[in-house]
C-alpha cells in the first residue's frame, strides 16, 4: 500500500462529532422556536378575526336599530360564546364616538394574562335612516 491510503482516516474524531451534534441541537432548537412563534401569531391572527367579526356584527345590528332600542344594545352588549371560548373574561363595550351621537365605538378586551391590544371598530349612523329628517 502507498503512505496515502495507511494515513487516511477511516472514522470520525470526537472533537468533529462534538462540533456536529451542537450545529445540530442549536439548528433544532431554532426551528422548535420559530415553529411556536409562527402557531401563537396565527392564533392570534384567528383571534383578531373572530373580534372583528363579532363588532361588525354588533355594530350593524346596533345601527340598524332606533336610537332608544340602541341605547339599550348599548348597554347591555355581551360577547359571544366563541369570543368567551377564546377568553372567558373578554368584555365587550360600546361608546359614542362623539358629542353629536352620530357614530358608536365598539370595544373588544381580551383581558387574559398575555397582553392582547383591545379591539376597536367605529360606525356611523344613518341620520336620514334614523328618523332625524323626518
Amino acid at each position: 500500500m502507498d503512505a496515502y491510503h495507511q494515513n487516511r482516516r477511516s472514522a470520525f474524531t470526537s472533537t468533529e462529532l462534538v462540533v456536529a451534534c451542537s450545529l445540530l441541537v442549536a439548528a433544532t432548537s431554532a426551528i422548535a422556536t420559530l415553529a411556536v412563534k409562527t402557531t401563537r401569531l396565527w392564533q392570534d391572527s384567528r383571534h383578531q378575526q373572530i373580534a372583528i367579526d363579532e363588532l361588525s356584527g354588533e355594530l350593524d345590528r346596533l345601527t340598524a336599530l332606533d336610537s332608544n332600542e340602541r341605547l339599550a344594545a348599548m348597554k347591555n352588549l355581551t360577547p359571544s360564546k366563541t369570543l368567551q371560548d377564546i377568553s372567558p373574561t373578554v368584555t365587550l363595550s360600546a361608546s359614542w364616538e362623539d358629542d353629536a351621537k352620530s357614530a358608536i365605538q365598539l370595544q373588544l378586551n381580551w383581558n387574559t394574562a398575555q397582553p392582547k391590544a383591545p379591539v376597536q371598530l367605529v360606525g356611523w349612523i344613518n341620520p336620514i335612516a334614523d328618523g332625524a329628517s323626518k
